[in-house]
């Protein structure tokens, strides 16, 4: 698990020291055959514990995919969305984890998804006001309805502030406006399954050799690039 403290937004590379980076930036750029994935994730308190908002940013791709939904407590639509996408990295506010004591999500997300680097920021990233912000300067011209589906949706548009500052920190980068395809995905029309039940039936893996395609994602995935078969999965 890594900490990080993030500076302006436009001073990037002035206020951040580059001495010291995450220990993630040995594979933010993995080969064709990884996933390139981040997700920020945010958890309300008090009587909107269970309200979930969550926003992936996947590095091969200019693409950031926003939700918000009210899960069970067992976590199970955000096991199964992180199952699927297979980040490297999940980003969480530092009170999910202070003075090592860590949440009931993540602890589960630190045990359950092991491809995935534990990275708390400070919560004052985590600020809707600021995402919005970056989605009305950030966002492809084509997709610039999003702004409607996610104006009063305070917990994803937490997360689109801290995972794009975060994502432009650690590429030392800064995205130039209208570059971001931005979309949202709700949990309407969709099934659930747990994540042992997926892994028993081998939906995305195979139990006996992940480098294996005989899986049923595998057998239907016809995609001919790496971008496609992460979208591929996705969907």
């Amino acid at each position: 698990m890594s900490s990080i403290e993030t500076g302006s937004r436009r001073s990037v590379t002035d206020s951040l020291s580059r001495s010291h980076p995450p220990k993630s930036l040995s594979y933010v750029t993995p080969g064709a055959g990884c996933t390139a994935v981040i997700v920020a994730l945010v958890e309300g308190r008090g009587l909107a514990k269970g309200e979930i908002g969550m926003a992936s940013f996947d590095l091969k791709r200019p693409e950031v995919i926003l939700s918000q939904f009210s899960d069970s407590q067992t976590y199970t639509q955000v096991m199964m969305k992180l199952q699927v996408m297979q980040p490297i990295e999940v980003l969480m506010p530092s009170t999910a984890c202070e003075a090592g004591n860590m949440t009931v999500l993540f602890k589960m997300i630190s045990n359950m998804i092991k491809t995935a680097n534990m990275v708390t920021v400070h919560r004052k990233y985590f600020n809707e006001a600021k995402g919005l912000s970056y989605i009305k300067e950030l966002c492809l011209l084509e997709y610039r309805t999003v702004e409607l589906e996610v104006s009063t949706k305070y917990y994803c548009l937490a997360t689109a502030a801290a995972l794009i500052k975060y994502v432009e920190y650690i590429q030392d980068a800064v995205y130039a406006p209208g570059f971001l395809k931005v979309t949202f995905q709700g949990s309407e029309n969709t099934a659930m399954i747990d994540i042992s039940t997926a892994e028993n039936l081998e939906l995305l893996s195979n139990a006996h050799n992940p480098a294996s395609a005989q899986s049923l994602y595998g057998v239907l995935n016809h995609t001919k690039t790496p971008s496609g078969g992460v979208f591929s999965r996705t969907k």
